[in-house]
């Protein structure tokens, strides 16, 4: 009766990674700094097995784990004739060897070794025991098995060889020291047995004499393991990564994700891309690519130089925490969409403004006034996103970031507004899992590190809808390259770009066809460099890899266009203002939308106004005689600072004349909005600084709006001009701040003023 144990328990295999088609990546040493790959017998060629066992145990099926009529032979001509060590092991006793340690060289070492073969026969099958033979073998140095062995000469698995190649690797275990060949060199001892071993083969394949020439040759072999994919496979083999689907551990070689050919290709274009910018301080960077559909990491590029400790190479930035900079803002924009906040055209202010004590600026300190969304996006303004962030209501940013798993979150207050600029840091494969729901109509899946054959068990977190449009926006990014391949022009690419404080990471997030490209290039040590700006450095690199994969695609592998809503539609809006064309707008364009949700409001920037032309006032008269319709563009009083600064002076709707008493209090054009104090925020008040205890009030107006007037609660405060500061020192308590202009148009907000020592 065989026992139902396993010859290896208690044997350490080499963790051992390959591509998605089987060609090895990496293995990694064994805690007794042994290589040895675990493959079942079962999988190996009858080719290879016939071979062995012709080599080294011929009546292996016969016998009962001793050739007896061997013993007597090896014994007589060992310790009686003394004329030649000889051996006569049988597959079954160098098992007993292997698996016990066994030293053999005398006498009573070779009777222990009998007694364990008996005992191995006893308990195990034939099969079990030839696969712990194959698997134990010592091949030369610290390699073991027949499939390491043939990874480590020829690059290639067992099942891949040619008879040269099997014969060799069959001779090898009888002396491994002497017949290990060298990279550079063929033991002669090595060539002989193999041509004597390939003697006893023809004898029964005769159809293969026509290999005896080869015998002779010098082995080609390489002695060295693949090294692929570093760390990516030291990440699986560490069990240091998050956010992907577990890996758990496997006496065989397990296969990955990862697409060697399109590995070899980003690498290419890595290194080509680090050795050209190495000029601009470019010494270091990383490439995360996934098929977004099945969320499968394809390739994966972790440092510029896994061995050069001066950029410490050895670090993995797949999993390193690093600043995102603007590259999460497309999920302020989402979630801005599915709350109801914006469409695609609607416009944002891109003006200076203070958040409490929180100051943002834009790159270089340049204000572009009114954007649309889509534009803000694009180019990445911080205002406009920042002021989304604080408008978000049901969940923002962080609470987005919290459930896609995000980890070593500190507390929403310690980050506050500036999330929307990168101070919480992520991993790649954190900012993937994020990208990939958006890709995903708002589905969350983990990533994976091995191949599925389709994404279960996503979760819904992100309106679908909100998700096209985002996908809709970013797709209007300009390129940093202007030409695409011809044979995919109309292929979509939509990316987003970031930039760390301090210059310390530039990012590219790009999406074309089933693609998810992300790369960063910085200095692990955190060094800041003016050159590491996202759409000038991180960005080229990604549109050479997108460009390359597109390039090399067949027309039959391009996805079929998936990227159309349910439920998000086109409508016109004002190109000017983004809001519902009214009767005046000259010019309109499309702009997404999702009905239901999406703001619908008419245009306040176009209005038809009645001018005297003698006087050049207003009037409320109807048209006729000296009184003509005339329609002009309202800009709220910030817009126009703005528009002055940069040399775009708009021209001002006229004013009535001072004498004329003004009963038009239609209340339509913008109501004022009050910049400063923020809403439902708490100011802190210090005892012993009784000179700073005081808040800033300033709104914004209207362009018809000529004055602002302040009440807290139905008490008067002030009057001011739209945009001009007021210094107010209430006592501490609750407020309710209103901003009233003469039209009867007002804001407010809710503030609470505390006192501290």
């Amino acid at each position: 009766m065989r026992t139902k144990g396993d010859i290896l328990s208690g044997t350490e295999f080499s963790a051992s990674y390959a591509d998605r088609k089987g060609s090895l990546l990496q293995v990694f040493l064994t805690s007794d700094d042994k290589y040895r790959i675990y493959k079942p017998a079962e999988e190996f060629p009858p080719a290879f097995i016939e071979t062995l066992l012709m080599q080294e145990d011929k009546y292996f099926y016969q016998h009962k784990g001793i050739n007896p009529v061997a013993i007597i032979k090896a014994g007589f001509e060992t310790y009686i004739k003394k004329s030649r060590r000889i051996g006569a092991s049988t597959i079954t006793m160098q098992v007993a060897k292997l698996k016990y340690h066994l030293y053999t060289k005398n006498i009573f070492g070779k009777i222990k070794q009998i007694n364990r073969a008996l005992y191995l026969e006893l308990c195990f099958s034939k099969d079990q025991i030839l696969d712990a033979y194959v698997n134990l073998v010592p091949c030369g140095g610290n390699i073991e098995g027949f499939e390491t062995a043939s990874w480590y000469y020829f690059g290639k698995g067992i099942r891949d060889l040619n008879l040269s190649e099997n014969i060799m690797l069959c001779v090898l275990p009888q002396n491994p020291t002497k017949r290990a060949p060298l990279a550079n060199r063929t033991s002669s001892e090595l060539i002989e047995a193999r041509k004597t071993l390939f003697k006893t083969w023809i004898q029964k394949h005769p159809e293969d004499s026509d290999k005896e020439v080869y015998m002779d040759m010098q082995l080609s072999v390489k002695c060295r393991l693949p090294n692929e994919a570093r760390h990516f496979t030291e990440m699986i083999f560490k069990n240091t990564y998050s956010n992907c689907t577990q890996v758990k551990p496997s006496r065989k070689t397990i296969k990955t994700s990862i697409d060697l050919e399109t590995q070899h290709r980003i690498e290419d274009i890595f290194n080509l891309y680090i050795k050209q910018n190495r000029n601009f301080g470019v010494k270091n960077g990383a490439v995360l690519l996934l098929d977004w559909t099945k969320m499968e990491v394809l390739a994966n590029i972790g440092s510029a130089d896994y061995y050069n400790y001066e950029i410490e190479g050895q670090v993995n930035a797949t999993i390193s925490k690093r600043s995102p900079g603007s590259s999460l803002k497309p999920f302020i924009y989402e979630l801005a969409l599915e709350q109801g906040l914006i469409h695609f055209r609607t416009m944002l202010k891109d003006t200076p403004v203070t958040f409490n004590e929180y100051s943002p600026d834009n790159f270089a300190s340049v204000y572009k006034g009114p954007v649309q969304a889509w534009f803000a996006l694009t180019d990445s303004r911080n205002i406009p996103a920042i002021t989304l962030e604080q408008k978000l209501k049901k969940r923002n940013l962080y609470d987005f970031m919290k459930e896609s798993g995000v980890t070593q979150m500190k507390e929403k207050e310690h980050y506050g507004l500036s999330i929307t600029l990168g101070t919480c840091e992520v991993t790649m494969l954190e900012i993937a899992k994020m990208y990939g729901t958006l890709l995903n109509n708002g589905k969350q899946y983990n990533i994976n590190l091995l191949p599925v054959p389709v994404l279960s068990n996503g979760q819904q977190i992100l309106n679908p809808d909100a998700c096209f449009i985002t996908r809709k926006m970013l797709e209007e990014n300009i390129p940093v390259y202007k030409t695409k391949p011809q044979n995919v022009e109309n292929i979509p690419l939509g990316y987003k770009t970031g930039t760390s404080i301090g210059f310390k990471d530039s990012w590219s997030v790009g999406f074309f066809d089933k693609y998810l490209c992300i790369v960063w290039i910085g200095n692990f040590n955190g060094q800041g460099n003016n050159s590491f700006i996202g759409r000038r450095m991180a960005s080229p690199l990604m549109f050479d890899i997108a460009y390359s994969i597109l390039g090399n695609m067949r027309e039959i592998d391009f996805m079929t266009p998936s990227y159309l809503s349910k439920n998000a539609v086109e409508v016109d809006v004002c190109s000017v203002s983004g809001g519902i064309p009214n009767e005046f707008c000259p010019k309109t364009e499309k702009a997404w939308f999702i009905p239901g949700i999406s703001p619908i409001e008419k245009c306040k920037i176009h209005r038809k106004i009645y001018v005297n032309k003698k006087t050049g006032y207003r009037t409320d008269e109807f048209e006729g005689g000296d009184i003509v319709a005339q329609v002009r563009e309202f800009w709220p009083s910030d817009l126009m600072e703005l528009f002055e600064l940069a040399g775009l002076p708009r021209l001002i709707p006229p004013d009535y004349p001072p004498e004329e008493i003004k009963f038009d209090f239609n209340k339509q054009g913008y109501p004022p909005e009050i910049i400063s104090p923020m809403n439902a925020t708490d100011y802190v008040f210090r005892k012993s600084q009784p000179e700073r205890n005081k808040i800033i009030l300033t709104a914004a107006g209207d362009a018809d709006a000529n004055e602002i007037i302040w009440y807290e609660g139905a008490n008067f405060i002030a009057r001011t001009k739209p945009g001009q500061n007021l210094e107010w020192s209430p006592k501490p308590g609750s407020y309710q701040i209103t901003a009233t202009d003469q039209k009867g148009r007002s804001d407010y907000v809710d503030i609470r003023i505390l006192e501290v020592e």
